[in-house]
């Protein structure tokens, strides 16, 4: 029988939680969340287990000062087990203040496990333990208060075996011989700005498209995506909601001049006309030495192909070997980019090159590895 959780709806709670948790050596943590109607996460729920299997759920819609959970994340000395940790580290370092350190990604450790880097946590649980999660509240409106039993037993079940998981998977990565490479990887989720907000200048390298346009659009894209970024987070509204990805790179590739020639919902141009055509101007105006560079795209070269073909084969082998999901390795594109580097691709510009992928990876490449 589980142990039933512990809601901690009152400052006094939270405190008595707080100063309890901080002699734990590691901790579990999840987040239940609503994020279709706004820019930013709506927090709703904060799980938080132990490994003798007790949970507590934090309601930060009665506690919106939950800076003493970021006390925790903080704390070096306490390992904060997450599954697919980056998404949630982000929601907490905005709603405690606090960037985590020393974090277990289960997620992550399952690719040095034997196991896809993939899988969701049900799948892994399944898969580990022979414990089947309910699916039925992944679309709970976690700001709406009460929440039903069930659904809180549901945000519990998801913290509530995480930190027998991360033993199973580091004792895994301990007999595959790849325990200290599984660490390497775990302390790159330790730097603060994964989970800060990125700079609105590199918004415009989410959008496929901008792999197709020339340096002058591509400077076009940037101001326009530049602009829907910091009006989307002023508002605090989702980004499609301004403008698709498709119209900014529309205007990129024809820059209007007037507002005739925004060709856009009416709305849209009455609302933000002025600032998209300020935007455009201010991305043609840019001086030639100072466009950015082409958005890197894979060479179409046959030679080129055959290449990460036969360099994606022997990755592949050597990760199977050594018990590692191959997709924790490299993607296609960025193999494509060493190699169209050659003797020019440097470590610290390509995490192939370096760490435990370079051991990995060997003479595997036509570069020398760091």
């Amino acid at each position: 029988m589980t142990e039933p959780f512990r809601m901690i709806e009152t400052p006094e709670a939270l405190r008595h939680m707080v100063a309890r948790l901080r002699d734990e050596t590691c901790l579990a943590l999840d987040t239940e969340f609503v994020w279709d109607r706004t820019y930013y996460a709506r927090l709703g729920l904060v799980q938080i287990g132990l490994s003798g299997g007790t949970c507590f759920l934090v309601d930060p819609v009665a506690l919106p000062d939950l800076a003493s959970i970021g006390e925790l994340l903080a704390d070096a000395r306490i390992v904060k087990i997450l599954h697919d940790a980056p998404q949630d580290l982000m929601i907490l370092r905005r709603a405690t203040g606090a960037s985590a350190r020393n974090v277990f990604d289960t997620r992550l450790a399952a690719g040095f496990a034997g196991l896809g880097s993939t899988l969701s946590l049900g799948n892994l649980l399944a898969g580990l333990l022979d414990v089947h999660l309910a699916k039925a509240h992944t679309r709970a409106d976690w700001t709406a208060r009460p929440l039903a039993p069930e659904e809180l037993e549901y945000a519990a079940d998801d913290v509530r075996y995480l930190p027998q998981v991360a033993a199973l998977l580091r004792g895994r990565a301990r007999e595959a011989g790849v325990e200290v490479w599984l660490d390497e990887e775990l302390a790159t989720l330790d730097a603060s700005a994964l989970y800060e907000e990125k700079d609105f200048d590199g918004a415009y390298l989410r959008i496929r498209a901008a792999a197709s346009l020339p340096p002058r659009s591509l400077a076009v894209l940037r101001e326009l995506a530049a602009w829907r970024e910091q009006e989307a987070r002023r508002a605090d509204l989702p980004r499609r909601w301004l403008m698709e990805d498709g119209e900014l790179v529309s205007l990129a590739t024809a820059p209007p001049r007037a507002p005739d020639d925004l060709h856009l919902d009416p709305q849209t141009v009455r609302r933000h006309g002025e600032a998209l055509l300020a935007a455009v101007r201010r991305g043609l105006s840019l001086p030639d030495a100072e466009l950015p560079p082409p958005v890197f795209q894979p060479s179409r070269d046959a030679a080129r192909r055959r290449a990460v073909d036969a360099a994606l084969g022997e990755i592949l082998a050597r990760a199977t070997a050594r018990k590692i999901d191959p997709q924790l390795v490299c993607s296609r594109n960025e193999l494509a980019m060493v190699l169209q580097e050659g003797a020019a691709a440097r470590p610290e510009a390509h995490p192939l090159l370096r760490g435990w992928r370079a051991e990995l990876i060997g003479d595997a490449l036509a570069v020398p590895p760091a």
